[in-house]
């Protein structure tokens, strides 16, 4: 596969994004599109590419709101861009930041657009609660309706009052919420939850060094609100007893051998025929809310053209996007497709497992990351295991710590990517890879 425009590389130009802020936290009076504004607006200012050049805007996101429908739209207006050039918004679950970087390339290697501001954005505080069919009925048909017949609501049993997250976590098809089939990965491979606390109490610690290091500190837009300022990714800097004393990872418990979720028995008897193996006696829950990544909220954005643009223009130059591929496996193993999307991305470009330097593996869960390393050994017979140990799989800390601001994880993990390239002269290839609802996997290659 080509991925350069008459053998001229595509190049990222600049590269910014908001610390990511806990739902219901800091971040949380800004809307979705508001964060996309304002990243949007600092990559323009540090890409130094005059505004009438930029010809195009892709936005990833997940929960679109009505506020902002097709927010790429949005952003480019608000930003005093071109009123011509074209503006598309991606939804691909998690993989969307990655797959806003992909439309993006995709469009200027056909000749479409020159110059893309990409930008991956999500405000998981304001997803919406809302009524479902309530417009079918006559007592809630309209907003003025609901008002008047607030208090018979609850008695009206086709109209069922849904929260937007809690609906959106699940996979309409397996019928399985994120957290389940993390653990249905944990019990099929056989990890234990001492194994993911383990794993999450490295991601917590490399986080908190690298913040306290200043290493993001060059990425980020602090955000002002009536809170205050955010300066830092603020999950971690709530947990930093975690990093102090990872003891607290084992004293919280197992989400499904706790009320009100279920047992693993019962978990058994639902999932086992894809899980493989019969429940017995000796069967422990491994996913818990601290080897789980945090509801989030944040934005973040890149500007990509080709090299001779960048050149011309006088652009510094952070990386070369050397190619990327998609991957899909069943719902129910949703984590491992991080582990095939990265196969089909070095295939794509036409490298290898050992021509890669830098990992980034997303970290929807503990569980989901740790198993997608241990797929790749089992399937494609190369040992990330190692890679773990020499510090070279999110050597700078993963979602677990940092968040997920769903849409705009795949501009945070590219991000990390560009800065690890930036801290560690040995790194000359990258490469990136997301799980997503579904059982979609997305992988980037980006290259010094």
């Amino acid at each position: 596969m080509n991925f350069t425009k008459d053998n001229d590389k595509l190049v990222i130009v600049a590269a910014v994004r908001t610390p990511i802020g806990q739902a219901g936290k800091s971040l949380s009076s800004y809307q979705s599109h508001e964060l996309g504004i304002m990243v949007a607006e600092e990559a323009i200012k540090r890409s130094g590419i005059d505004k009438k050049n930029i010809d195009g805007v892709v936005a990833g996101e997940i929960g679109q709101s009505s506020r902002a429908p097709n927010v790429a739209r949005v952003i480019l207006v608000k930003n005093e861009l071109p009123l011509e050039s074209t503006a598309v918004t991606v939804a691909n679950n998690c993989v969307s930041g990655f797959e806003a970087i992909n439309e993006a390339c995709r469009r200027i290697l056909l000749g479409e657009n020159t110059v893309e501001l990409v930008v991956g954005l999500e405000s998981m505080s304001n997803f919406p609660i809302y009524l479902s069919k309530a417009q079918q009925n006559s007592k809630t048909a309209t907003v003025e309706k609901i008002r008047q017949n607030w208090q018979m609501i609850p008695e009206i049993p086709e109209v069922e009052m849904i929260s937007a997250v809690d609906e959106g976590l699940v996979d309409p098809v397996r019928k399985a919420n994120m957290a389940e089939t993390g653990e249905v990965v944990a019990q099929m491979l056989g990890l234990s939850k001492k194994q993911l606390d383990e794993y999450a109490a490295g991601s917590y610690r490399k986080t908190l060094e690298a913040i306290q290091a200043g290493k993001y500190k060059p990425w980020l837009m602090p955000v002002k609100s009536e809170k205050g300022s955010l300066e830092d990714d603020e999950f971690i800097m709530s947990k930093t007893g975690f990093v102090e004393k990872p003891e607290r990872f084992e004293k919280a418990a197992a989400i499904f051998d706790m009320p009100p979720h279920t047992n693993m028995k019962d978990f058994y008897a639902k999932y086992g025929k894809w899980i493989g193996k019969p429940y017995t006696e000796s069967v422990k829950g491994a996913v818990s809310l601290f080897n789980a990544c945090p509801r989030s909220d944040g934005a973040g954005a890149l500007m990509i053209t080709t090299e001779s643009r960048a050149k011309q223009w006088n652009c510094k130059i952070l990386a070369h996007i050397r190619g990327w591929g998609n991957y899909g496996v069943d719902p129910i193993y949703m984590g491992l497709g991080i582990t095939h999307s990265m196969k089909k991305a070095l295939d794509n470009a036409g490298l290898s497992w050992s021509d890669m330097d830098s990992f980034e593996i997303h970290e929807a869960f503990a569980a989901t990351a740790l198993g997608s390393i241990m797929q790749t050994k089992d399937i494609y017979g190369f040992d990330l295991f190692s890679k773990l140990g020499q510090g070279k799989i999110n050597p700078n800390g993963g979602t677990l710590a940092m968040g997920h601001p769903l849409g705009a994880t795949g501009i945070r993990i590219a991000m990390n990517q560009i800065m690890e390239m930036q801290l560690n002269p040995a790194v000359k290839l990258s490469i990136g890879g997301i799980c997503a609802g579904g059982g979609v996997g997305g992988a980037l290659i980006l290259e010094r």
